[in-house]
C-alpha cells in the first residue's frame, strides 16, 4: 500500500510555512550579514589588533556564523516545505527516506506527525530570530562601547 499524499491542508500549511522560512533567512538573513560586515570592518581598520576591541567584535562574527548555519537550514527546510506544497514531493514517507539517505536525516522508527514538522520549522525560526537578536545586541553594545572610548 503507498503512503497517503499530502492533503490540501498540508500543502496549503506547507506553502505558508515556506513563507515564513523565506522571509526570516531574507529578512534576518541579511540583517544578520551585515552586521557581521561591520565586525569585519570594525576589526580591518583596527591598526593593531588589540584585545579590547577582538573581545568586542569577535563574538558578533561568531554569532554571525551561527547564524549562517541557521540561514542554511532555513533554506533547505523553505525549498522542502515549498516542494511539498507545489505537490513536487510524492509524500512524507518518500521525502524522510530521501533525507536518511542524504544524511541529513537519522532513521526514524515511525513517521513524524505533520504537526510535529510544522512545530519544528517554527522553532527554527524562532532560534534563527534569537541569535539575530543577539548578534544584534552584541554589535550594538560594541558599537556603544568605541562610541565612548
Amino acid at each position: 500500500m503507498n503512503p497517503p499524499q499530502p492533503s490540501e491542508q498540508q500543502r496549503a500549511d506547507a506553502l505558508v510555512l515556506s513563507g515564513l522560512l523565506r522571509a526570516s533567512w531574507l529578512s534576518l538573513g541579511t540583517w544578520s550579514m551585515g552586521l557581521s560586515l561591520l565586525a569585519l570592518f570594525a576589526l580591518a581598520v583596527t591598526p593593531s589588533l588589540s584585545p579590547d576591541v577582538l573581545t568586542r567584535w569577535a563574538p558578533v562574527l561568531l554569532v554571525g556564523l551561527l547564524e549562517r548555519y541557521f540561514a542554511f537550514r532555513l533554506t533547505l527546510d523553505e525549498r522542502l516545505f515549498h516542494q511539498m506544497g507545489q505537490g513536487m514531493l510524492p509524500n512524507l514517507v518518500a521525502l524522510d527516506g530521501a533525507l536518511h539517505r542524504l544524511r541529513l536525516r537519522a532513521q526514524a522508527s515511525t513517521e513524524r506527525p505533520w504537526s510535529e514538522r510544522l512545530q519544528g520549522a517554527r522553532h527554527l525560526v524562532m532560534c534563527h530570530a534569537l541569535l539575530v537578536l543577539l548578534q544584534t545586541a552584541v554589535a550594538l553594545l560594541s558599537l556603544s562601547i568605541d562610541r565612548f572610548l
